[in-house]
């Protein structure tokens, strides 16, 4: 992909240590390998959730047809870089907001590791945090006009609420899931109830991540 030189990115940090090589240089969630294949005829939507400087949606801009990427990142820093990525490469409009249950507020937690510098996260710590404005994601969803061909959850721990209160019919025009767990308890027997199966796990990562596709 020659336009990875482009892409805007904290140096020496988990952004050229971990996700552009992952995300962009190994295709870690084949989007060019799979993932074009069995994308919609029809325009549709893209929805990265905790997208840190936009990698993944870069990805979706670049190698996927009639998309377009709707980018949430509530930490103003990655923000900043997402956002100059959105401009970049263009199909990403990016949203300097977390995702939630509802319309509102979260805290946003500080990492203790200050080279992980995207990786804030709502889940309480004894670090510092920033108050974000946050938006309902199902609702969001629900009122948009087209379809969902992905849905991408990586929002450091947040996933769990967010699956946990699904209501019926939140799911229904959202083809693939994509969803990394960051405890134990993620519900995956609720996504299936809602008719998905596993595609598959991203194996060059140590996160624990799952790619879901609905049967």
């Amino acid at each position: 992909m020659n336009d990875v030189l482009e892409i805007a990115y904290r140096k020496d940090t988990d952004d050229d240590r971990w996700v552009i090589p992952e995300v962009i240089d190994q295709d870690m969630y084949c989007v060019k390998s799979l993932l074009t294949n069995i994308q919609p005829a029809g325009p549709s939507y893209i929805i990265d959730c905790g997208a840190h400087i936009g990698a993944f949606s870069i990805m979706c801009a670049q190698h996927l047809s009639n998309i377009e990427v709707i980018s949430f990142e509530p930490n103003p820093d990655s923000f900043m870089y997402l956002s100059q990525n959105a401009d970049r490469f263009g199909k990403i409009q990016a949203l300097n907001k977390a995702v939630s249950i509802n319309d509102g507020t979260l805290n946003l937690y500080a990492p203790d590791q200050s080279d992980w510098s995207g990786r804030w996260t709502t889940l309480p710590n004894s670090n510092e945090f920033l108050t974000v404005e946050s938006v309902g994601l199902f609702s969001f969803i629900n009122k948009l006009d087209k379809e969902v061909f992905i849905l991408k959850l990586d929002v450091e721990g947040y996933e769990e609420a967010l699956i946990d209160e699904l209501k019926d019919g939140d799911l229904k025009n959202i083809q693939v899931i994509i969803v990394e767990t960051h405890t134990d308890h993620f519900d995956h027997q609720k996504l299936i109830n809602h008719g998905y199966s596993l595609l598959f796990n991203p194996g060059i990562s140590s996160a624990r991540q799952f790619v879901y596709s609905r049967n």
